[in-house]
């Protein structure tokens, strides 16, 4: 999944709770759980491996990064700055950067947590054409960030 769309879910989850730590955690907790459901962008992983996996990884990151941005930005436009959602928007993107921090110094810096964070990826193995998961995602996170904001 999309950074843009585990922010929106752990934002999403971590909406019941003002707390900042508690949301930070549901953030996190979120993203494991996202990833339970197949998304279709299985493709863009092949992708990236074959050629240089951090500079291909960086293309698709920056432009997400600048999309959590905007839709942070859009939500402290109508609420103000709200500690928790940002709390839950970081959080949910924590099992990604640990994921790439190892993938960035190429070596185990997390234990268990790369065989972990990668065995939850479509868990179930269906597999869904990359055109469809695409669509679907981008319903889904514009969907959660317009009942967010």
């Amino acid at each position: 999944m999309y950074l843009i769309g585990h922010a929106a879910v752990g934002v999403l989850l971590a909406s019941g709770t003002t707390h900042p730590a508690a949301a930070f955690g549901l953030g996190w907790l979120s993203h494991y759980v996202a990833d339970f459901i197949p998304h279709g962008d299985e493709a863009v992983g092949e992708w990236t491996k074959q050629g240089n996996q951090v500079a291909r990884l960086a293309i698709l990151v920056v432009p997400d990064l600048a999309l959590i941005a905007v839709a942070l930005a859009a939500d402290f436009g109508v609420h103000g700055f709200v500690p928790s959602v940002m709390a839950a928007a970081i959080g949910a993107l924590v099992p990604d950067v640990l994921w790439g921090l190892e993938i960035f110094f190429k070596r185990r810096l997390f234990g268990p947590h790369h065989e972990f964070h990668d065995r939850n990826h479509n868990f179930f193995r269906w597999k869904i054409p990359f055109g469809y998961g695409l669509c679907l995602q981008a319903a889904l996170t514009i969907g959660m960030w317009r009942w967010i904001i």
